[in-house]
């Protein structure tokens, strides 16, 4: 059961995606000077408005006597004049004396108009949208963006006008024109729109799940009115984005498709009910059927914007009947079916406030925002389908927690691993240290035979320095055998703080060249190796750069110590280091036995080793390639294997130089 806190940070977090990226746009009136197209301009305030149509009114200057300054956006039913016809807008801006030609071409947005437009820039027409004769065509929905011609714009004064001609008694424009790059006002646009289509996709293939359900499964009721539902919902989704102009040529009959597929949501909603709640259909839903169908056909035959607003304020007029319908149902059959129905009355909470808001945009009575209706009719369908995959949801509920039983599983050995490491860490320090105390408390004893001065004591002493001589040596590599352990788990404790990404790395300036060397000294005294054929080439000699030191050694003496490992002495070894294109790269290459593809393919996995004829030779716990690749991909970088048979191994580490914040 998701509680209601979950519930709220998964809704909260919707609405965050919904929203649009907040741009900080300068609003201007009109008449501003416009210094930079670098951030977008919007032009809200002392646009002149006048009623009536001239060709003259396009041109540069033109008597304002007659016209009216308004602000923008200025839409809506007019109740004071009658707005039906052409009208005009203006607004002046000016640009510098020093102006220049900018790099990016520059556009304006003038966002979407009721109906027909045409667009003027120093009384040149620029662009349109629809058409007054030989017959009209309207676009009310296309966002208008006009590339401005630099070659129009001019330092001093710049005039546009805008010509509109309205279909109906709805005036303006929608939206404060802007002016900007051209590329970041498509981008904005797209981006609006993201979620809707999105939506819409998911919707369509929600619906033909369910529809090859129906089929396969013999269940042609609920799931096929489901099917339907959301097929169409995801339909009528896609064509109030820029997929409108992509599945339709014209706008006309985009629009009446529109229509046709809002008007028949009601009904197979319903009927989905009705055949899931296993009810038999009643009079009142034959009547609102038959409404529907009629207005279902008229409305292929209407195709001007006075008859469209009819066939809207027909539907949302009916409307009412169909939630009446699907209140009644449940009314009369929730208490008995509660819990087949829990989830869709959730999704029909979510869903009938956005209905009413989309309504009521349709209308113009309120700014339009689609988003909101595509959020609460996925939260809606979603919801359904919870309801009608039920068996879906257990399975997947199973699924899991099968998986989290396996991650705990997995948590508890690494957890076991760690810990065990950890404990033997902590021994072996403690028996570091009591060598180190039998190794001081022979030291004292050998100066305490120093001071006598028999020769005969003396000679004892040099006999027992020469002892404590010949014991050293066991001890030291017991020293060093044991600072390696320790080493190895230090290693494991890191490859499991990056697994987990709970590793914070500490950077520091310091030189590559020192590095190396000492990554170099510290492997061939832990092998007893030391090579004359290893080679070190950090370009330039004297590099130093800004880097978690910790990672880039760690990576380093896995590299340097497999090549020492698994090369005979006499083979030569390449190490280099330099910065090109924004990244650091580091090489390691040998003359070694080399990999087989099949051993490359699995050579990065944790605890799987290379090299199967001398794997068992070598000391390892096969975790010096993993976090060799865990570190990389730990600083957003990346490593590459080259190898192959009898032919050696070339390791290549590219990671950024500037840490990803």
């Amino acid at each position: 059961m998701i509680s209601k806190t979950r519930f709220s940070h998964f809704f909260l977090g919707f609405l965050l995606f919904l929203s649009p990226t907040l741009v900080s746009l300068v609003a201007e009136p009109c008449g501003t000077m416009i210094t930079s197209f670098d951030k977008p301009v919007v032009l809200k305030t002392d646009w002149l408005f006048r009623k009536g149509d001239n060709l003259d009114w396009r041109d540069e200057s033109v008597e304002e006597s007659f016209w009216v300054k308004r602000s923008v956006p200025d839409y809506g039913i007019s109740k004071t004049e009658n707005l039906t016809g052409y009208h005009w807008y203006r607004c002046s801006f000016y640009l510098p004396d020093n102006y220049t030609t900018p790099v990016e071409p520059i556009a304006i947005q003038l966002g979407r108009i009721r109906d027909i437009d045409e667009f003027y820039l120093n009384g040149t027409l620029i662009d349109k949208t629809g058409t007054v004769l030989p017959r009209l065509e309207v676009d009310f929905q296309k966002i208008r963006i006009y590339s401005l011609p630099t070659h129009l714009l001019k330092p001093g004064l710049n005039v546009m006008a805008i010509r509109i001609y309205a279909a109906t008694n709805l005036n303006g424009l929608k939206e404060a024109p802007t002016i900007a790059k051209e590329r970041l006002l498509r981008e904005a646009v797209f981006s609006k729109e993201l979620f809707a289509m999105v939506c819409g996709y998911v919707f369509v293939f929600m619906g033909i799940y369910f529809l090859v359900g129906s089929i396969v499964r013999g269940r042609a009721g609920e799931n096929f009115f489901f099917a339907l539902f959301s097929i169409f919902m995801g339909i009528y989704v896609l064509i109030r984005t820029q997929h409108r102009d992509i599945l339709f040529e014209s706008f006309t009959w985009s629009y009446v498709a529109e229509l046709l597929v809002l008007i028949c949501l009601p009904a197979f909603f319903i009927n989905f009910m009705h055949q899931y709640l296993k009810l038999k259909r009643n009079i009142v839903l034959l009547v609102y059927e038959v409404f529907l169908s009629v207005l279902f056909i008229i409305t292929l035959f209407f195709r001007n914007p006075k008859t469209w607003i009819l066939v809207i304020a027909l539907f949302n007029y009916a409307l009412p009947i169909a939630m009446g319908l699907v209140i009644y149902l449940f009314i009369k059959n929730g208490k008995t079916n509660i819990k087949k129905v829990k989830f869709i009355l959730i999704g029909i909470a979510c869903l009938l406030p956005t209905i009413l808001i989309d309504s009521l945009s349709a209308l113009e009575i309120i700014i339009s925002m689609p988003g909101t209706l595509y959020l609460g009719f996925l939260i809606f369908l979603v919801m359904i389908s919870i309801q009608l995959s039920n068996d879906i949801v257990i399975g997947l509920e199973n699924f899991i927690e099968q998986e989290k039983e396996l991650i705990q599983m997995e948590r508890v050995k690494t957890g076991f691993l760690i810990n065990l490491s950890s404990e033997f860490k902590s021994g072996m320090e403690k028996i570091k240290s009591a060598i180190e105390n039998i190794t001081t408390n022979q030291s004292k004893s050998i100066v305490k035979d120093v001071v006598k001065p028999s020769a005969k004591k003396a000679a004892k002493k040099k006999s027992k320095v020469t002892n404590t001589k010949h014991i050293g040596d066991p001890v030291k590599q017991a020293e060093d055998h044991i600072s390696y352990m320790s080493y190895m788990v230090e290693e494991a404790i890191l490859l499991r703080k990056l697994e987990e990404r709970t590793y914070i790395p500490f950077y520091e300036s310091f030189s590559v060249l020192e590095l190396v060397k000492n990554c170099v000294a510290s492997v061939e005294n832990h092998l007893g190796q030391h090579r004359k054929n290893t080679f070190i080439d950090i370009k330039p000699n004297d590099l130093e750069i800004y880097f978690p030191k910790e990672l880039l050694f760690c990576i380093l003496r896995n590299l340097v110590e497999n090549a020492y490992q698994y090369t005979d002495p006499k083979t030569d070894i390449h190490i280099e280091f330099f910065n090109r294109d924004g990244y650091h790269q580091l090489i390691v290459m040998d003359e070694g036995m080399g990999l087989s593809q099949i051993e490359m393919e699995t050579i990065f996995q944790k605890f799987v080793r290379g090299y199967r004829d001398k794997k068992n030779d070598i000391p390892g716990a096969g975790i010096g390639l993993t976090l060799v690749e865990a570190s990389s991909n730990f600083l957003s970088g990346t490593v590459s294997l080259k190898s192959s048979e009898g032919m050696g191994a070339k390791f290549t580490i590219r990671i950024p130089e500037k840490p990803k914040k």
